[in-house]
């Protein structure tokens, strides 16, 4: 009877989708935050654009349609490309990733003071 119920138990929890850690949500705030200081520094962003064709700009893509392919297939290029903006990026903002943390910290701050209303929004 415990064995059945102990079956039935981890059926159930192996249903109920896995909460990130706080070190997930951390990393994925960093990207999105990444993602919008590309498009808005690198991808020549306007008022009336999306975050993500700023960032394909930014990326270099000529289109859409290369920019969503290169994604989806998870491409070493785009991969390539991803790593040299942002290296791009903290250039810009005079630090780079071998950078001391509080300097890096620093630029971001930067960056996102310099935001529109709408990339700030958008990166929350």
């Amino acid at each position: 009877m415990t064995r059945n119920l102990q079956r039935r138990l981890q059926k159930l929890e192996s249903q109920v989708p896995r909460q990130p850690t706080e070190q997930e949500k951390n990393v994925d705030s960093l990207h999105k935050f990444l993602t919008c200081a590309v498009a808005y520094y690198l991808g020549d962003p306007t008022p009336e654009g999306s975050v993500i064709e700023a960032y394909r700009r930014a990326l270099g893509y000529p289109n859409s349609h290369e920019f969503r392919k290169a994604l989806h297939t998870n491409d070493p290029d785009f991969q390539e490309r991803v790593r040299l903006a942002k290296t791009k990026l903290l250039e810009k903002f005079g630090v780079s990733c071998g950078d001391e943390r509080e300097k890096i910290i620093e630029a971001f701050n930067r960056m996102e003071a310099g935001f529109s209303e709408h990339f700030k929004w958008c990166c929350r």
